[in-house]
């Protein structure tokens, strides 16, 4: 019998392109809060009735303030568990991509049987946070499984229950009476002889600091914690959802770093040009 030689096989891990999964979340994200949210409670809506022909009575024909206060406060929630859905979900995706990029890199100089396939069970994996360990753990980098993790039962919370948050099922603290919505988010920090500000807004009057003399500025990436009790409903500013849209950019790129890393030490030939 002819021993049949071994088939090369090159794949190739485009970074741009998983880079790019999470941009997607991020700008459907502030796009929609914006598009959504701007100026929400001046506008004038008068009648949530629709028509096709014959108009549909679904509401009173005189809406009562009461009504059209609770309608926005469940729009809003409504909104903002759609962009944490979509941060969530294009997460997971990215995470889909880089599994499979830590398997590809794995195999690499090694032979395999023709009808090998690579792992299905990770992609079917709904939770975000246990994905995110399990590539932690092979890439050797923090895992930040408390922060995605609540952003999850954030997202719960938003999608299944108009934004109220429910024990146990959406809390994590301690007591299972509240959910600790966790993130982490760059603060620009101005000192000067030793007394030192968090900047708030700009521009900013550095006579607030005492004495005389330079100010320094600098950057400092810190814990953010949400705390919303059992039974209360979530709220977040522009400012909040924007943080943490960008903290899903700083893990990415954490994680992209990673893999670049696994890579080379895998002797895997890497050649990334980053996305501006």
């Amino acid at each position: 019998m002819t021993r049949k030689e071994p088939i090369s096989r090159t794949i190739s891990i485009n970074f741009d392109e998983l880079r790019a999964i999470v941009g997607v979340a991020i700008r459907r994200a502030s796009a929609f809060a914006r598009i959504a949210l701007d100026e929400l409670d001046t506008r004038d809506v008068t009648n949530f009735n629709l028509s096709a022909g014959f108009t549909y009575g679904f509401w009173p024909e005189v809406i009562s303030n009461e009504d059209r206060i609770a309608a926005h406060q469940e729009f809003r929630s409504w909104i903002l568990g759609s962009c944490m859905r979509e941060l969530d979900l294009f997460y997971g995706l990215f995470l889909d991509r880089v599994w499979y990029a830590i398997e590809v890199a794995e195999k690499h100089g090694t032979k395999v049987r023709s009808d090998y396939v690579f792992d299905t069970k990770f992609s079917r994996n709904p939770n975000v946070a246990a994905k995110q360990k399990l590539v932690s753990g092979k890439l050797k980098m923090d895992d930040y499984f408390e922060q995605l993790n609540s952003l999850s039962l954030a997202r719960n919370a938003l999608g299944h229950n108009a934004g109220f948050v429910r024990s146990p099922h959406d809390c994590n603290s301690e007591n299972r009476n509240a959910l600790e919505i966790k993130w982490l988010a760059f603060d620009m920090i101005a000192g000067r002889n030793g007394e030192e500000m968090v900047v708030e807004n700009m521009p900013f009057d550095t006579n607030l600091l005492p004495g005389d003399g330079e100010t320094e500025i600098s950057i400092r990436f810190t814990a953010r914690v949400l705390n919303v009790l059992a039974g209360s409903r979530i709220e977040l500013s522009h400012a909040q959802l924007a943080e943490l849209c960008h903290f899903y950019v700083v893990v990415r790129d954490r994680t992209i770093d990673g893999l670049v890393a696994f890579f080379a030490a895998k002797g895997v030939s890497v050649s990334q040009h980053p996305l501006v």
